[in-house]
C-alpha cells in the first residue's frame, strides 16, 4: 500500500498508518466469510482499516471461485429487537 499523506477519514488524525495483518468478515448472499491475515493499513488513533483495491478484488474472487476450499467455523448470532435500537 502507498503511504497516505492525508488525515484519517474517521478521526482526522495525521498519524501515519500502521501496516498490519487483520481478520476481516464480509457478508455475501446471506453467508458470512471470515478472512484471516489480510493486509491492511490501520489508523493508530481510532483503528479504522484501509484495504487496497487489489486485496479486495482477491477476497471477492476467493468467495466466487474457491468456496470448496473453505473450512467451517462455529459462531453464534444475536438479533436485537428493533425497539432496543
Amino acid at each position: 500500500m502507498n503511504e497516505r499523506h492525508f488525515p484519517c477519514e474517521y478521526c482526522d488524525t495525521a498519524l501515519p498508518l500502521q501496516a498490519r495483518r487483520v481478520t476481516l468478515t464480509l457478508q455475501r448472499n446471506g453467508r458470512w466469510y471470515i478472512f484471516e491475515n489480510v493486509p491492511a493499513e490501520v489508523c493508530p488513533n481510532c483503528g479504522h482499516r484501509y484495504y487496497d483495491g487489489p486485496t479486495l478484488v482477491q477476497l471477492e474472487r476467493l468467495i466466487e471461485e474457491q468456496a470448496d476450499q473453505l473450512r467451517p467455523v462455529e459462531a453464534w448470532a444475536f438479533s436485537l429487537p428493533v425497539e432496543a435500537l
